[in-house]
């Protein structure tokens, strides 16, 4: 099997378990408030957090995946993550819950940064379109993979709750086959001191943005989705599971349909579709009067149409050289991601579950328009190294 497919398998997976862990949290909300005595915008910080630490890692191990290697950095990345994830579901006190989840987080940068960087470099520059989307697609699977536990351990999730976060652990098993199976990138290992981050100030600037606009839409929906579903809409947990398992394999199937179609039709006309796409459907995902058919509906739509995020990370690795490729993609993914993190926490402190709907919609069309705003000013350059 060729090396670019083992890292391709292994960047996927590790960014699959990344996911399934960020928000396997979300399904255990109203457990931590009642054990940790916390209140809605408690929790809201708490998930937050893991997107704050994200940030840090991305930074600080962004520079140590262009300087020390990709391999090593994923390696590094996907097994604290994992570890954190163990301690946070065994947390005692909500210190360590909080603070297992901001460690958790930063292994969480580290991994993404790395995975997808590594997975680039390695595949033939024909194919990069389409690995970029097929490791984004890891996105789906682990939150695909959140609902299906949801389901599995739903009749005893009242007293199992804390192993229903201790699967997040599973990643662990990952080690071993990068270690054996993956390459280090034949260009992760050359920093030209030319090289001035600053040089790249407007893609930094409107790859943030546009990051920014991406997790705000999509975490502002899928953040308080549970809430959203079952407390003002009224959704059983059952068809929950169901719809999150169902969006999130549509989600995954999207990132490689996307990806692919890159190779033949303009990338920025790519995310103008799935921007319009991601309009139609937020009425519908999150209507102003509660119905459970067409949330059903248009959450998959909504989720589906999310299927233009890989051609962002594309855009910004076109952008940029290699020498600095971990560290900006990583920053701003990751900026992005606190951004959207920070929003869902804003929204736990100033809305209740009656009026959530509407800073969702409110606070979703504002940053798919911030999305829309970032690519139609992007910098017209671009690096093919």
């Amino acid at each position: 099997m060729k090396s670019y497919i083992h890292a391709t398998i292994t960047s996927t997976l590790a960014w699959a378990g990344n996911i399934y862990d960020l928000l396997l949290i979300t399904y255990v909300y109203s457990f931590l408030e009642k054990i940790f005595n916390l209140s809605f915008f408690d929790v809201s910080l708490l998930f937050s957090l893991g997107l704050l630490g994200r940030v840090v890692g991305g930074i600080i191990f962004g520079s140590v995946a262009d300087k020390k290697g990709r391999k090593f950095t994923l390696m590094i990345g996907t097994g604290g993550y994992s570890v954190f994830q163990a301690i946070l579901a065994f947390s005692p006190n909500v210190l360590t819950l909080f603070l297992s989840r901001f460690i958790e987080g930063i292994f969480m940068g580290a991994q993404w940064t790395a995975g997808t960087v590594l997975a680039y470099e390695n595949s033939p520059v024909n194919l990069r379109s389409f690995i970029i989307s097929v490791v984004q697609s890891g996105y789906g699977l682990g939150y695909m993979l959140t609902g299906i536990t949801y389901l599995l351990f739903l009749p005893y999730i009242d007293y199992e709750w804390r192993f229903f976060l201790l699967v997040g652990a599973f990643p662990l098993i990952l080690l071993p086959y990068i270690k054996v199976k993956v390459k280090e990138s034949s260009v992760s290992n050359y920093v030209n001191n030319k090289i001035r981050l600053m040089d790249y100030h407007r893609v930094i600037l409107n790859a943030s943005l546009a990051m920014s606009g991406m997790f705000v839409a999509y975490f502002v929906v899928f953040g308080n989705y549970t809430i959203l579903a079952e407390d003002w809409a009224k959704m059983s947990p059952e068809i929950l599971g169901d719809l999150m398992t169902i969006a999130n394999l549509f989600l995954a199937v999207s990132f490689i349909i996307f990806g692919r179609l890159a190779s033949v039709i303009s990338v920025r006309k790519l995310i103008y579709i799935g921007i319009a796409g991601l309009g139609i459907s937020l009425i519908f995902s999150v209507p102003l009067i509660p119905n459970i058919l067409s949330m059903f509906i248009g959450t998959i739509f909504y989720a589906f149409f999310t299927g233009f995020w890989p051609l962002m990370p594309l855009l910004v690795a076109q952008s940029v050289p290699h020498e600095v490729r971990g560290l900006i993609s990583g920053l701003t993914y990751n900026i992005g991601g606190f951004v959207g993190g920070l929003s869902n926490t804003i929204i736990g402190l100033i809305a209740n579950v009656q009026s959530l709907h509407l800073w969702v919609d409110l606070l979703g069309y504002l940053f798919i328009s911030v999305v829309f705003v970032s690519v139609i000013t992007w910098p017209k350059y671009e690096i093919k190294s």
